[in-house]
């Protein structure tokens, strides 16, 4: 990281890291997996409650994306910095080689790329999970609020 680059960090104070985000896009993941058709009897509170859950999960990987979106940009300008700095080192030789101690002379940054292109898309895709169990949950949320107004249907 260069000077210029200041480092990132969660609110806590947990530092911007493909690990970090990988992990706050799991917890997020177990969350937006649970299972909604275990036959349980849902109540007004629960959907209140699941809502509030997954909500705060929601609003969370919105800064965890914002963060892997930077991190995966300033992986990019290291690597494109890198290969500049090799392709000037190995001016002199001739196209193939230079190729070659390019891609040899930047392979640490390519990794880290690399790694911070599948936390961002990671991250995005579980964001996206989260929106669909939203929507599941309300579904359920329309279904209790049908029965509560409306009864079971049954007259006796």
């Amino acid at each position: 990281m260069t000077e210029e680059e200041e480092q990132l960090v969660f609110p806590g104070g947990v530092l911007v890291t493909v690990e970090s985000i990988e992990g706050y896009a799991e917890d997020a993941r177990r969350v937006a997996e649970s299972p909604l058709d275990d036959g349980e009897i849902r109540t007004p509170d629960w959907v209140i409650g699941e809502l509030a859950r997954v909500s705060d999960h929601a609003a969370r990987m919105v800064l965890v994306i914002l963060n892997a979106e930077t991190l995966k940009r300033r992986a990019a300008t290291r690597l494109e910095r890198a290969r500049a700095t090799a392709r000037r080192a190995n001016a002199g030789l001739p196209g193939t080689q230079q190729s070659a101690a390019v891609v040899l002379a930047t392979t640490e940054e390519k990794d880290a790329y690399d790694d911070a292109v599948t936390a961002f898309e990671y991250a995005r895709r579980v964001g996206n999970l989260l929106k669909d169990y939203t929507g599941r949950v309300q579904s359920i949320g329309k279904q209790v609020e049908l029965t509560y107004n409306h009864g079971s249907g049954r007259r006796s």
